[in-house]
Parts: C-alpha cells; sequence; structure tokens
C-alpha cells in the first residue's frame, strides 16, 4: 500500500501546528518553562496535550501545505501566540519577584541571596520566597490547567491559518511590564513607607545624639522591621494574587478574541 507524500503532509500538518503552539505555551510558561525542567520532559508533555486534545481542535485547512513558505509563516504564528500566552504567567509570577527585591533593598535583606532555579539568576532570598509562593498558588488554583484550557480555546478563537495577533496585542503585552512594576511597588508601598521611617527616625537620633552607633544599631533594627513587614505582607498576599489572575485572564482572554 502507498501513501502519496501530500496526504502524509497533511496528515503531519494536522499535529504539527497545534504541537508547535502548545509547545511554545509551555516553553516560556512559569513552572513548565523554567531551566529546572528537562526539555525532554516539557516535549513529550507537549506532546501528550496535543494527542489528547486533538479531537477539540478544528481541522488545518488543507489549501496550506506544511513545506510552503506560507507553511513557514503558519509555524511563525504559532510560536507567536504560544509564546504570547505563556509569557502572561511569567508577568504574574515576576511581579512578586520584583516586589522581594524592593522589599529586600529597602530593608537590607537583600544581602542575602540564592541562584534563582526558574532563570539561573543571582536574585535576593526574599524574591526567591515570594516567588515560590506565587508559584503554589499558581498549581494550587490549577493555573496550569487554565492555561492548557486557554490554549486550546484558542485554537477554535485563533483558527490555524486565518487567526494572528495584531499590533494591539504586542502593545498591550508590552504595557504589562508597566503594569508589573506597578503592582509590585503598590503591594509594597507599606514596607517602603515604614522603612523610610524608620531611617528618617536614625537620622534625627544621629543628628541629636553624634556619639551613638547608628549605623550598627540602624542596620540590626532594619532587618528586625523587614521581617515583620514580610510577615505582614504575607498575610495578605494570597488576594493580590488573586486580583494580578484576574488581570492575567482578561490579558488572556484579549489575546484569543474570547469575552470573559
Amino acid at each position: 500500500m502507498e501513501y502519496p507524500a501530500d496526504i502524509i503532509l497533511s496528515w503531519i500538518a494536522n499535529y504539527f501546528w497545534p504541537f508547535t503552539r502548545i509547545s511554545a505555551m509551555m516553553m516560556v510558561m512559569t513552572v513548565f518553562g523554567a531551566r529546572f525542567v528537562s526539555p525532554r520532559i516539557r516535549l513529550f508533555l507537549a506532546l501528550a496535550v496535543t494527542f489528547a486534545v486533538m479531537p477539540s481542535i478544528p481541522a488545518v485547512p488543507e489549501e496550506i501545505e506544511l513545506l510552503s513558505f506560507k507553511g513557514f509563516l503558519t509555524t511563525a504564528e504559532q510560536i507567536l501566540i504560544g509564546v504570547s500566552m505563556g509569557m502572561v504567567t511569567q508577568f504574574i509570577i515576576q511581579t512578586f519577584v520584583l516586589l522581594g527585591q524592593i522589599l529586600g533593598m529597602q530593608s537590607s535583606l537583600g544581602f542575602a541571596s540564592m541562584v534563582d532555579p526558574a532563570n539561573g539568576q543571582n536574585t535576593p532570598l526574599l524574591g526567591q520566597l515570594f516567588m515560590f509562593l506565587a508559584t503554589m498558588f499558581f498549581l494550587s488554583t490549577d493555573g496550569h490547567l487554565k492555561m492548557i484550557n486557554f490554549v486550546v480555546i484558542s485554537f477554535k478563537t485563533l483558527p490555524i491559518g486565518t487567526g494572528r495577533l495584531t499590533a494591539i496585542d504586542f502593545h498591550s503585552m508590552a504595557t504589562w511590564l508597566g503594569i508589573m512594576f506597578k503592582a509590585s511597588l503598590s503591594m509594597s508601598l507599606s514596607g517602603i513607607i515604614a522603612l523610610l521611617t524608620v531611617n528618617l527616625s536614625f537620622g534625627v537620633m544621629t543628628r541629636a545624639a553624634p556619639q551613638l552607633n547608628i549605623f550598627s544599631l540602624g542596620f540590626a533594627f532594619a532587618l528586625l522591621v523587614g521581617l515583620f513587614l514580610c510577615w505582614y505582607i504575607l498575610l495578605g498576599m494570597y488576594a493580590h494574587y488573586d486580583l494580578h489572575w484576574q488581570l492575567g485572564e482578561t490579558q488572556l482572554c484579549s489575546l484569543i478574541r474570547l469575552d470573559c
């Protein structure tokens, strides 16, 4: 029995382009896209998800050939869509990493640092703590399952070959950098004001009693205040994460043309 090449390429395309979009999302998505996750595990997971969701994915248009210029453009479109969806989760998690860095610099707790296993960079320990908590919130609230659901829905709202991202979508993704900094600053504002008050108080003490060793005393007191501020921020961290995740879901719905 012989199979023509066009039939074989058409069958491969039905699996290749959905796999490209799903694997591109997992490549940059939080948890699955971290450096400590083996690329082989990520590859097999993307393959398993692709084969599992194939019955609910619309068929690929037959007029698009896999090995053609239009086929390469279609592949690039799937990569862009998947990477854009995965980057939203990265922005959400990195918001809390930036929160830890801001508090660490203000309270002198930034001297304690370790290598971030997600990106291999040296970051303050507070940033690692908030990142781990945000990641646990992401997994415990089924954020990874929601992302898989979003990418499956995107094949209906952004069909392969016809659906693509526009300049407005890329602009809205770029504005997420501003949202990330604004959210981090708003969460750390109470700590910044408290530590500023402490520093101003020690500045007044230095002028009133220059003979006191304010530097050693103020450093230890700032560390203690920083620890209490971290404890205070942790109490309401889930509320901040839930609010930020809702903004992320709104952005994902806007990217895949879904009414949420």
